[in-house]
């Protein structure tokens, strides 16, 4: 029953004397993937662990600015900074003591996510968003977590274009 919610089927084949065959087909627009929950202002959204290095808190003074980009140095190497705030247009309500930041990259490019608190690791089946987000790029998917709440899964190479 729970393979078939997923729009999926099972198919059983046994043979005599040789035993059986279960094979379990889901739709290729389900998968699961281990992410990171991470909370903006009073929403949750979810990055891939696989575009994860490290998670980071700093303090705000650690941000520089470096030809009109925001920027930290991380064991050396300087990574720019992109404020989730910004990115999805919400007003910013306060400032915080702590700087939560995640270090996460596409290729050999890094870029720090600053968001407001990190949830925790979670499996999420990742779902297609519809028609009605194609213009939203920097989503690839959203999942319902365990409460019903939903969360948006970032698509971390195009936020960092």
């Amino acid at each position: 029953s729970k393979i078939e919610a997923l729009s999926g089927h099972v198919d059983v084949e046994t043979k005599i004397d040789e035993g059986s065959v279960f094979k379990i087909k889901l739709p290729l627009t389900l998968a699961i993937i281990q992410a990171m929950l991470v909370r903006v202002q009073e929403e949750m959204y979810a990055i891939p662990l696989g575009s994860i290095d490290s998670t980071i808190n700093i303090q705000p003074e650690e941000i520089k600015t470096v030809q009109n980009k925001e920027v930290i140095v991380l064991r050396g190497e300087i990574i720019p900074i992109i404020r989730m705030e910004k990115m999805l247009q919400v007003p910013h309500v306060k400032d915080s003591d702590e700087t939560f930041v995640v270090v996460v990259h596409t290729g050999e490019a890094k870029a720090g996510i600053v968001v407001d608190s990190l949830i925790g690791q979670q499996e999420i089946v990742i779902k297609t968003l519809g028609s009605l987000f194609t213009g939203l790029k920097m989503f690839s998917g959203a999942t319902v977590l365990g409460d019903g709440r939903v969360a948006l899964i970032l698509d971390v190479a195009t936020m960092m274009q």
